[in-house]
This record gives C-alpha cells, structure tokens and sequence, in this order.
C-alpha cells in the first residue's frame, strides 16, 4: 500500500511540475511577445510614424492571457494575500476549524467562478464575438480563462486536503 501511495504521488508531483512549467513558459512567452510588440509599435509610431495596427488589441488580449495563466500558479505556491493577525491568539482546534473553513469557501468561490467562465466561454464561441479592430476572435482567451481557473480550482483542493494549519508546504512547522 505505501509503495502505491509513493507511485502515485510521484506521478502526481510529474504532472504538477509539467503543469507548472507549461504555465509558467507559456506566460512567460506571452510576456516577452507583448513586450516585443510594444517595442514595435512604439518605433513605428515615433520612428516611421506608422503604429502597429491593432497592437492595443492585441496587447490587452495578452495581458488577460499573461493574467490567468499565472492565476493557478500563484493559487499552487500559496501566493494570495493572508492577513493572519489574529492566528497566534486563536486555539489549535479553532485554527483547524478556520483552516477547514476558510479552505472549503475558497474552493466554492473558484469553483463558482470556474463554472461561470466555462459558460462565458461557450457563449462567447456560440456568439463568434470577436475584437473590434482585428477581429480577433474572443473565444480561446475565455476557454483559457476557464481552463485556467478550474486549474487554480484543483490547486485550492489539493492544498487543504494536502497541507493543515501551522505546516508549510513541506509539511516543517
């Protein structure tokens, strides 16, 4: 049984880490495109007087990109704001029971938001709504937002049923 439970977590830590570093290169792409296309278009504009057309588009497009796709990482690493003022004077057994709760509203308020980006994003490929300038279709940056979020969503999961109160990551007090 322990061997199994060692299989598995390896496979499981393989495929958080194939996640984390398609995530991460993936956004770290997107960056680096939307900083050369800022480059662009401003020495076309100042240089050549010819802007990049639809360059503002585009960039917005990347930035909501750059935004989601760091959304599941940040949620992995534990990297939201906490405010833990009142933690070092609350009981063990009411931290526990705050740990539980606040963890179990953080998946149902991911999992919410999860749920209603996978509509949007149906709707918005049912609708074919596309960009004004380009007319760069809308549709692949909301499944990547849905997809992302319901990534974050498992992360969230994973963490309260993995981690509890006064342990890190690694499980060291």
């Amino acid at each position: 049984m322990s061997s199994t439970r060692t299989q598995s977590r390896g496979w499981l830590s393989r495929g958080e880490g194939a996640v984390k570093t398609l995530l991460s290169g993936t956004a770290a792409l997107v960056m680096f495109l939307m900083m050369a296309l800022t480059l662009v278009d401003v020495l076309g504009r100042y240089l050549f007087s010819t802007p990049v057309t639809g360059a503002f588009e585009v960039t917005e497009l990347m930035l909501a990109a750059v935004i989601f796709l760091g959304l599941p990482l940040i949620t992995a690493e534990g990297g939201h704001i906490a405010v833990d003022i009142l933690d070092a004077a609350l009981s063990d057994r009411v931290r526990l029971i705050q740990y539980w709760l606040v963890g179990l509203i953080n998946v149902l308020a991911f999992g919410i938001f999860s749920w209603v980006l996978w509509r949007l994003a149906f709707k918005v490929l049912r609708y074919e709504d596309t960009t004004a300038v380009l007319q760069i279709p809308y549709a692949w940056l909301a499944f990547l937002m849905a997809v992302t979020t319901s990534v974050a969503t498992l992360a969230l999961m994973a963490k309260l049923f993995s981690n509890r109160p006064g342990k890190t990551s690694t499980g060291e007090p």
